[in-house]
């Protein structure tokens, strides 16, 4: 267990803090999602469905091109949020431009072609046929956690969509705008919640653990051994199960009775948070079972395609 935040080693033998906040590159991240799942899903027993979310994510990466940039806030305004410990880009449907129904659009018309049961199908095309105020309404129940259950399918599309819509605005900040909030379990950038972690490999960030997010893709620093929920380091422990993947723990808090997943890129060269937490989701189960609750949903997870 640490007591002090991470540090890296610079030139000339001094200590630096890791960055802060890792924006995500929108052109790299749904293809790189799309092609992890991909490799999941062969022989996996969620195989079918990793399968169509890759599919999914190859629907996301085209339809980055239908989004149009988005309109940043002002430079006082972000200056503003900054200094007021608020997220950049929160997560509310004020933020939204009709731009994000036009990569809605896009992705459903790249899923289409693909071989969908009959409910996805029908999904999809009530979808695309419901008028702009009706998706904008299903945007702010997503947005706000109050997608009914029997709206978790549509909520699966809704959810790809506004990834899409979020991506490309934090990409567009600059790269040393962003910084971690206090507490520093929510993402910077969008204000959600993390649905993984990541311990890198690579130098310079060797043994750094980042959070990832679900929404807009950020990666941000939350020191290891400290809860993303709660942030107590008292009781903390790291759980993996016998036949499980040997790149995945659940760091469990004793205090809140919370986890959250933590991928070790060193164990599982190209692990990609989100795309992992789906195919992990067994994991999931085991700490269930163990009465652990997980910190935050994946939105893939919450609803099959059909």
């Amino acid at each position: 267990m640490s007591d002090s935040p991470e540090t890296l080693l610079a030139g000339g033998g001094t200590t630096v803090s890791p960055p802060a906040v890792l924006l995500p590159d929108p052109a790299l991240l749904f293809d790189r999602r799309s092609r992890r799942l991909a490799a999941w899903a062969d022989g996996h027993p969620l195989g079918d469905y990793l399968a169509f979310l890759s599919h999914l994510c190859a629907a996301q990466h085209k339809a980055l091109a239908s989004v149009s940039p988005p309109d940043l806030p002002a430079p006082a305004l972000l200056d503003q949020r900054l200094a007021g410990q608020m997220p950049l880009l929160p997560r509310e449907a004020s933020f939204l431009t009709p731009a994000w129904r036009a990569g809605l659009a896009a992705v459903l018309d790249g899923i289409v072609g693909q071989n969908l049961p009959d409910p996805a199908r029908r999904v999809v095309e009530v979808l695309a046929a419901e008028p702009g105020p009706a998706l904008d309404a299903r945007a702010a129940a997503f947005l706000t956690g109050q997608t009914g259950p029997d709206d978790l399918a549509a909520g699966l599309f809704i959810a790809a969509a506004l990834q899409v819509f979020w991506a490309k605005a934090a990409g567009a900040l600059a790269p040393s705008l962003p910084q971690t909030l206090d507490p520093p379990g929510l993402c910077p950038v969008c204000g959600s919640a993390p649905v993984a972690g990541l311990v890198m490999a690579a130098d310079p960030l060797e043994g750094v653990r980042y959070l990832s997010c679900g929404l807009c893709g950020c990666h941000w620093h939350h020191p290891r051994a400290y809860c993303s929920s709660c942030g107590s380091d008292k009781d903390i422990a790291y759980l993996a199960f016998e036949g499980g993947s040997s790149h995945v723990r659940g760091e469990t808090c004793g205090e809140c009775r919370t986890y959250l997943k933590l991928f070790d890129e060193a164990k599982s060269p190209g692990a990609e948070p989100f795309a992992d937490d789906l195919a992990t989701a067994g994991l999931d189960l085991r700490l269930a079972e163990d009465g652990w609750h997980r910190a935050a949903a994946n939105p893939f997870l919450q609803a099959g395609p059909g």
